[in-house]
């Protein structure tokens, strides 16, 4: 994958699914989700070449008569199904600064601080002393063996930090707040008629605006090869698309927020050394949020716990793509259990449905669904070495969203853990 950065011209606005009216305060100013960033992507794609290009195939969507009205595909192109996307994520660019706290703030991409950060410490799992009330299939609790602090743990950590979190080192102290690279502005607004595009009597509302600091822009990393049946195509979609320039104008956001869109080079930064091979106790560290069908367990984990992921066998050895696809069919499943979690407050997310143009479904509210937060830790057992080898190949810088994973949800990276002992003789 290639590294894009986003320079926003102004502020942006990513508002959730709370009302904006009267006294509520329209929430606009939350990080981006990654689905956000894919489907800015696709409409700039569409824009651009909107009757199509030689480079892929013309095709639209099929589906029977009788199922017409409840196929939420039906009059798409699919077009651009080879757009992926990961991020976005914040990074700073120059020297790096200092904080109002004067401590030094490092250059380069920050990350979710994992959900098992605490004040001078990492929590590590812990064997129950009795009976638990632990939802299934989870073993172990989730504790700290350093003392209460007030120190606070912040949202972000720098990509050096993470390295050494996924060493095992302490981290608290590298965590940066929300405010050093981003700030929310709330400003008040009056209300449009759709008709008429004049103002609303007595129709307000507040909304809060994101705005990055000066030194401060949104990266992300995607791919992009235009799809053609039968045939690789071969073709670039980004490298077409900054064919006539190195940086292209992006509509990001609510409120048509504009953003530059150009090339970086930062994409090793994401690129953090797997856990040794010979300690069967690994760790899944979220990047970006993830979307499972099973709420905050994920899809390939069974209700007892057991991995049903699998170690597919090599393609080259094979001599038929039939032949690798009944092989990788009968592979077994990786030798690992879930055991333990750790995890924020999940995220609610919901949005509005266009109405469509020939009118056979009115638009209305999305429904609402509930995201494992970025930060989220899952911890595995594995039965022995090879199998850790296995996990942490089918898990480390892969995406493992049951749902929207082109968009990049599920992002995850692994790290070990050891089981914490505790001293009931105190």
């Amino acid at each position: 994958m290639k590294s894009f950065i986003l320079q926003p011209r102004d502020l942006l606005f990513f508002r959730d699914a709370r009302p904006m009216s009267g006294s509520s305060e329209g929430a606009g100013a939350t990080w981006p989700l990654p689905s956000v960033l894919h489907s800015a992507l696709l409409s700039a794609f569409h824009e651009r070449w909107p009757d199509g290009t030689e480079w892929e195939s013309g095709h639209k969507h099929f589906a029977p008569r009788e199922q017409t009205k409840f196929d939420k595909g039906v009059n798409t192109t699919m077009r651009f199904g080879g757009l992926h996307t990961i991020g976005p994520f914040p990074r700073l660019h120059g020297n790096g600064r200092k904080t109002a706290s004067e401590n030094a703030l490092p250059s380069g991409i920050y990350l979710p601080t994992p959900a098992d950060v605490v004040p001078q410490g990492i929590m590590q799992p812990v064997a129950p002393l009795g009976d638990h009330n632990l939802p299934a299939p989870l073993r172990y609790a989730v504790a700290s063996s350093v003392p209460p602090s007030k120190e606070n743990v912040y949202p972000w950590l720098s990509a050096d930090a993470f390295r050494r979190y996924l060493a095992g080192d302490v981290v608290s102290g590298d965590t940066v707040s929300a405010d050093a690279l981003y700030v929310c502005e709330a400003r008040p607004g009056v209300g449009i008629d759709p008709e008429t595009h004049a103002n609303r009597q007595s129709v307000f509302y507040q909304a809060e605006y994101l705005r990055l600091r000066p030194d401060v822009s949104l990266t992300f990393l995607a791919q992009a090869e235009a799809k053609k049946y039968g045939e690789s195509s071969g073709v670039d979609l980004f490298e077409q698309f900054f064919a006539d320039g190195d940086m292209q104008p992006l509509i990001l956001g609510g409120q048509r927020g504009l953003a530059t869109l150009r090339e970086g080079a930062f994409a090793d930064e994401l690129d953090f050394p797997a856990p040794s091979e010979s300690n069967r106790k690994i760790k899944w560290v979220l990047l970006t949020p993830a979307l499972f069908n099973n709420g905050w367990r994920p899809d390939w984990v069974d209700e007892e716990g057991r991995v049903k992921l699998k170690e597919l066998p090599d393609r080259a050895g094979y001599p038929t793509r039939k032949a690798w696809r009944e092989a990788a069919k009968n592979a077994p499943p990786i030798a690992a259990r879930l055991v333990a979690a750790r995890m924020p407050k999940a995220l609610a997310v919901s949005g509005w449905k266009l109405r469509v143009k020939d009118g056979t479904r009115p638009g209305g509210p999305k429904p609402t669904r509930l995201l494992v937060p970025a930060g989220a830790v899952y911890y595995f057992e594995c039965q022995d070495e090879a199998a850790a080898a296995s996990l942490v190949r089918q898990l480390h810088g892969k995406v493992k969203s049951q749902r929207l994973g082109e968009q990049g949800f599920g992002f995850g990276v692994c790290g070990t853990w050891d089981v914490l002992k505790v001293d009931v003789t105190q």
